[in-house]
């Protein structure tokens, strides 16, 4: 059938205490990645699934793969604004593989991160199960299907239906796959849970949950042996039990230690500890399953917020969406780190995941880079706005109200047994703006919700998104959470009536502000969305400035926004003492809900750009939620033909005073007094503007922008030179429009063409504009505001890797980078 099968060979080490064969001490091999050697066709032909189907004309994939970002982006896709206008569809994956001589007598599973969505998997044929939710993982039992020499697995997933999310899902096997082998007697999938109690300096009491599956026809006796080690690696507490399992049954075994003058897991200093469970029979190793935990202590207090290992902090989060623009939904764990550690530099120090789980390496991120995680599974339950004609059908007309009734309770249960080990995250959403809440069924339905959760883990709250705050109220929807969560949305002018009213409440502003910035535009008239229902903005001066500018695009001065800016936003929350903290909306911008409509395929929510680009808000943040003295001036100060118009200056610090000059020239010194931004009047004119921020009279930061002449130059930095040659690695390239003195041009709009040799590929290439509706994945790209990104991503080989970019009129540039084999 012109079908080339494909081998692997795991070239992991599968036995212990012996160097020959001997299956009684195979050790259960967990987590081996199955992301490579796919087939895909976009198809929706039911015979795909069948062992025989020749797929020898299929793509060639690796996982994660999103085809969706892959396609063109167009007005008659049935996605629509919400989607980004991307496309959806069916699509066929097929993986061919051998049946390994060390599974014999072995259990066999598969593991999915994550299929967009509506999947369904097959092994030789015999169908598996599907599943609708493409943000929860699932796992399934190959064991019985296997064959001893080849095997075909094929994956269906259908995001035909459109649309069915309020922003870009991506398509297809987005999430990595995982393969795990072991004995029938070992540890279930995501089997261990640990909590830590009583929590001193001298110790700390942590309680162990283990679960054992037994897949034996007969009852056995087994040892569990618990260790645990520090991040040294020293084992510092460890404790066995003996058990019995019954055949065919599982079997949970709860265990204390005492761990010695532990250290705590905070934002600031995240260590982590390591379980290793052993289980052994008659001294024979059966299966070996590692956990990370940290031991924190987490609590909210009805008048003083949050406290984290006794100490009162203010959580200053954002909210982020699933994608990483250019790449899409599959995005490599490189380029999520490099997300994370820009939010971190800014002071962020919580993250809420917009509106469903995440991958599970975002959570292992958050753990070792110190992030606090509220983890939200649903966006949609079953009802529809009050203001609509239909009552339960959802918010969007293929959402999650399809499958909520049938699928709620499992896919609560999956995240909240695979996520409750995570030291970051500090809560569980169960809902995002949920126009149940508005109804009397709210309540009915939030109630079996919650139950699962505290059954599950309770050792953290509760909460949910509530916009339309008071309809909430009036159902009783806000008041049953742990913890209520207030919504931009009609939610956040509430806190102080609530708070009378409702005394012992706990409050957490969930999604405030929604304020509105397109990275290098600025206008001085303001454009607010009901400011009268919050705390509206002043216009900035009588005429627009800067009229030039699309009406796609919104300012980046503070005066775009719904209801509320950036800085009224944070001074109620920072002000409030009951008021937990704020999750932003959003840190990043993400693909889809474009308010405005074609064509534009994203709107401009985020601090940060699709690129990873700063905005001006960033530094906003940066001078309330850091200490490490700055100094930022917004607008940039390159303004042909504006000579002499008024334009406003503003400048973002953390000092106690900032004096302007311009040209040498002082407006004055301002004292930094609660306004949150100081403001200057100053007449444009070419040349140098500079910012001295000074604390107790000492000058403590410095910032300078030169108007920049026409462009010159290419300028391309990369955030590292040398990656890993594991095929997942990845290199961020910014490249810049300079002028002849080194100047950043922050008009230019250049296209860039790039040449990429040696073992590396063009992941995505993105400039964070909204209206540029050109593929991500050609090797070129015109720059936004003089500005655009390329990610490469490496291949399974080692060498050398040269980049060169070029553009018409300008000097081109050519960056030399390394890709290595990785010493084990």
């Amino acid at each position: 059938m012109g079908k080339k099968f494909i081998w692997f060979i795991l070239t992991i080490t599968l036995f212990t205490n012996c160097n020959t064969h001997n299956e009684k001490e195979f050790i259960s091999l967990r987590n081996i990645k199955f992301n490579t050697d796919w087939s895909f066709k976009l198809i929706d032909e039911k015979s795909a699934s069948q062992p025989d189907f020749d797929d020898s004309s299929w793509d060639k994939v690796k996982i994660p793969h999103d085809w969706s970002i892959e396609g063109e982006i167009n007005r008659d896709n049935p996605s629509g604004p919400q989607g980004g206008f991307y496309p959806g569809g069916i699509g066929y994956y097929r993986k061919n593989f051998a049946f390994e001589k060390t599974w014999k007598n072995k259990r066999v599973l598969i593991t999915f991160d994550g299929v967009m969505s509506n999947s369904e998997v097959w092994i030789n044929g015999k169908s598996l199960g599907k599943r609708p939710n493409g943000y929860v993982g699932f796992t399934y039992d190959l064991t019985p299907y296997l064959n001893e020499r080849n095997n075909e697995l094929t994956v269906r997933a259908d995001n035909s239906a459109q649309p069915n999310s309020r922003w870009y899902t991506g398509c297809g096997i987005y999430r990595n796959i995982w393969l795990n082998v072991k004995n029938k007697i070992a540890v279930a999938e995501n089997g261990t849970y640990i909590i830590a109690r009583n929590i001193t300096d001298d110790s700390a009491e942590i309680h162990i949950e283990t679960t054992l599956d037994n897949t034996l026809p007969t009852d056995e006796k087994v040892q569990i042996i618990n260790e645990i080690y520090n991040p040294k690696g020293e084992k510092v507490s460890e404790s066995t039990v003996d058990q019995y399992v019954l055949k065919n049954a599982q079997k949970i075994i709860n265990q204390k230690i005492d761990v010695k003058n532990p250290d705590l897991w905070s934002t600031e200093s995240p260590i982590q500890y390591t379980l290793m469970t052993k289980i052994t029979k008659d001294n024979i190793v059966l299966d070996t399953y590692k956990t990370k935990f940290g031991i924190r202590d987490i609590k909210f207090e009805v008048e003083t917020g949050f406290w984290l290992n006794g100490k009162n902090i203010k959580i200053k989060g954002v909210n982020n969406h699933h994608d990483a623009g250019p790449v899409g939904a599959a995005v490599p764990e490189d380029v999520l780190h490099r997300r994370l550690k820009i939010l971190k530099d800014m002071g962020c120090n919580a993250i809420r995941t917009a509106h469903n789980p995440f991958a599970p390496e975002f959570y292992k991120l958050c753990d070792e880079m110190g992030f606090l995680v509220m983890d939200e599974v649903f966006d949609e339950w079953i009802a529809s706005w009050p203001w609509v004609d239909y009552k339960n059908e959802g918010k969007v007309k293929h959402g999650y109200h399809e499958h909520f009734e049938q699928w709620a309770q499992q896919d609560l249960k999956d995240i909240i047994l695979r996520d409750r080990n995570h030291p970051s995250i500090i809560m569980w959403s169960v809902g995002n703006e949920i126009p149940d809440q508005c109804y009397p069924e709210g309540p009915k339905r939030l109630k079996p919700l919650m139950k699962t959760v505290h059954k599950l883990d309770n050792t953290r709250p509760v909460t949910a998104g509530c916009c339309f705050i008071h309809l909430a109220n009036d159902s009783g929807f806000a008041s049953m959470l742990d913890v209520t969560g207030y919504n931009g949305g009609g939610g956040s002018v509430f806190y102080e009536k609530d708070k009378i009213t409702y005394p012992n409440r706990k409050f957490i502003a969930t999604e405030i502000p929604h304020s509105f910035q397109t990275r290098g535009v600025y206008k001085t008239k303001t454009v607010m969305r009901s400011p009268k229902q919050g705390i509206a903005v002043p216009d900035l001066t009588q005429e627009e400035v800067f009229p030039e500018f699309s009406n796609f695009y919104n300012s980046s001065y503070d005066n775009s926004s719904v209801r509320i800016s950036a800085r009224d936003s944070w001074r109620r929350t920072d002000s409030i003492d009951y008021v937990a903290g704020e999750f932003r909306w959003t840190g990043y911008d993400y693909l889809g809900e474009a308010i405005n409509g074609w064509p534009a395929r994203f709107h401009n929510f985020g601090i940060i750009d699709l690129c990873g680009f700063p905005k001006d808000h960033y530094y906003f943040y940066k001078s309330q939620w850091t200490n490490e003295p700055m100094v930022h001036i917004l607008p940039h100060w390159t303004w042909p033909g504006k000579e002499g118009k008024v334009i406003p200056v503003w400048t973002y610090s953390n000092a106690e005073e900032v004096e302007l000059f311009l040209n040498g020239e002082s407006f004055g010194t301002k004292r930094n007094e609660g306004q949150m931004n100081l403001s200057w009047n100053v007449p444009y004119e070419a040349g140098t503007i500079k910012a001295i921020a000074r604390t107790d009279g000492k000058v403590v930061s410095e910032k300078i922008v030169n108007t920049a002449s026409k462009p010159a130059k290419i300028q391309i930095l990369a955030d590292k030179e040398t990656m890993n040659a594991d095929g997942e690695s990845c290199i961020h390239l910014e490249v810049n429009i300079i002028d002849k003195d080194g100047n950043l041009v922050p008009n230019a709009n250049n296209l860039i063409h790039f040449k990429i040799t040696g073992p590396a590929e063009n992941i995505g290439v993105d400039n964070g504009d909204p209206l540029d509706l050109a593929s991500t994945k050609i090797n070129e790209r015109k720059v936004f505001n003089g500005k655009c990104l390329l990610i490469l991503q490496s291949k399974l080989e080692e060498g050398n890797i040269k980049v060169e970019a070029y553009s018409e009129g300008l000097t081109p540039k050519t960056v030399e980078l390394n890709a290595l084999t990785v010493k084990q």
